[in-house]
């Protein structure tokens, strides 16, 4: 489903690929997998696995479109797709015009995070720039897995598209880019901040709506795995305590918000 919200005057649509099934017994240890069956039915394909959506998002602000991360196309998911909408046809869907944005702001380089940034060795948003953090541009370097997505963005750097400044900063009216290392090196969250509405685009902070209870704990998709637990539980404490709307790059529900006992998801339409 195409789902839009809004943070004051800018408008947020998900770029959905689709989704493949992840085994459960790779995620968060210890869990209770039938409780969070029961609290978030529609996060789950099977009774042994979860719905491992790609989305990107598409953000309509007074002064232009940005994404935060591209999607995966060419590159390809790390398993066989459940459901699968090309990025062109999920780029056109949610209305967006490639030449139109103005900006991408990459979380990391995860191919499905950011392998939609060139096809056929060009930039696909030939009107962008590519804002990735350093430390991820260096970690990636040579590492030759196809889920790595920094080979063809070398055209990037080639044609003066890529910002590569490691301070967290205002990259574009009202969007900052904050590092939250330990999935990656350089892995970033987005804050979007319009009057008095703030929305946190998490990246690969989290994967799955239990971490949202227990952010403090090690997961098993991370580089470092302490370190991104503490980068987790500061966010996601921030986002409790400041009401703050959250979009996840991985729930088949991407927006809701942190509640006391965890991940609420009262933004998707059928919720």
């Amino acid at each position: 489903m195409h789902a839009v919200v809004r943070v004051g005057r800018v408008e947020i649509s998900v770029v959905c690929e689709g989704y493949a099934p992840l085994d459960l017994v790779d995620e968060l240890p210890n869990t209770d997998w039938t409780t969070e069956r029961e609290r978030h039915p529609w996060c789950f394909h099977d009774e042994w696995s979860w719905k491992w959506h790609v989305h990107a998002f598409a953000l309509r602000t007074p002064t232009g479109l940005v994404m935060v991360d591209t999607g995966v196309s060419p590159l390809h998911p790390i398993e066989p797709w459940a459901e699968h909408t090309p990025l062109e046809d999920a780029l056109a869907e949610a209305g967006v015009d490639p030449t139109e944005v103005r900006m991408v702001l990459h979380t990391h380089l995860h191919a499905d995070h950011a392998g939609g940034a060139v096809v056929g060795g060009e930039p696909r948003f030939l009107n962008a720039m590519h804002v990735v953090h350093p430390a991820d541009w260096a970690w990636f370097d040579g590492r030759g897995s196809a889920y790595n997505a920094r080979g063809p963005m070398e055209r990037l750097l080639e044609l003066d598209m890529l910002d590569l400044g490691a301070d967290d900063r205002e990259v574009w009216p009202g969007l900052r880019v904050l590092q939250a290392p330990g999935h990656t090196p350089g892995h970033r969250t987005v804050l979007l901040t319009e009057g008095d509405d703030t929305m946190l685009f998490t990246g690969d902070l989290l994967h799955v709506p239990v971490q949202v209870a227990r952010p403090g704990e090690r997961g098993n998709h991370d580089v470092d795995a302490d370190e991104a637990a503490r980068s987790r539980a500061e966010l996601v404490g921030r986002a409790r305590e400041a009401s703050w709307t959250v979009a996840v790059s991985h729930f088949a529900r991407p927006f809701g918000h942190v509640g006391s006992s965890g991940w609420v998801d009262d933004l998707w339409p059928d919720a």
